[in-house]
């Protein structure tokens, strides 16, 4: 299907919804879906798809997608899964409505760091003052924490600052 309209944001969502693996590493400024790079350190071709944002856009953003995720439903693909930004429910914690009506957990984690991926790409910027020095917790969802390191990989502020 080469519809050069669709961007990399969908395409990749697309992907794992048609069962391809990924994997974001928000370091190397990476994507790969089914072990190809997509993006490999910060270099892609096409559109990513989503478009850049205020900050606090950005972590409403964030929020929601987040959400979702932590009430999607898991998979043995995405039980396996060796490295997990964020914290999602675990089976037996969903509700009977999130088992049914929730969305698929590989779909889920895809949809939050990729967009976070897009963002840092597209030059979002960390905010000391409004971020916190080392990471962001949001006050909707204790659980949901962004780290600087992931948007700044080379900010190495020494803890005596």
């Amino acid at each position: 299907m080469s519809n050069s309209n669709i961007n990399i944001y969908q395409k990749a969502i697309q992907a794992v919804e048609n069962g391809a693996s990924f994997k974001i590493d928000f370091q190397s400024r990476s994507l790969k879906l089914n072990g190809k790079y997509v993006i490999k350190e910060g270099k892609y071709e096409g559109e990513l798809g989503v478009p850049c944002c205020n900050e606090k856009e950005f972590l409403a953003d964030v929020e929601e997608l987040y959400l979702t995720y932590k009430y999607s439903v898991p998979s043995e693909r995405s039980a396996s899964k060796s490295r997990q930004y964020f914290l999602a429910f675990p089976e037996r914690s969903l509700s009977d409505d999130a088992m049914l009506y929730g969305e698929r957990r590989d779909k889920a984690q895809i949809e939050l760091e990729l967009y976070i991926l897009c963002q840092i790409l597209g030059g979002f910027k960390w905010n000391p003052e409004k971020m916190g020095r080392w990471f962001w917790q949001s006050k909707v969802d204790k659980d949901l924490v962004i780290l600087r390191h992931w948007i700044e990989p080379n900010n190495n502020q020494s803890f005596n600052n």
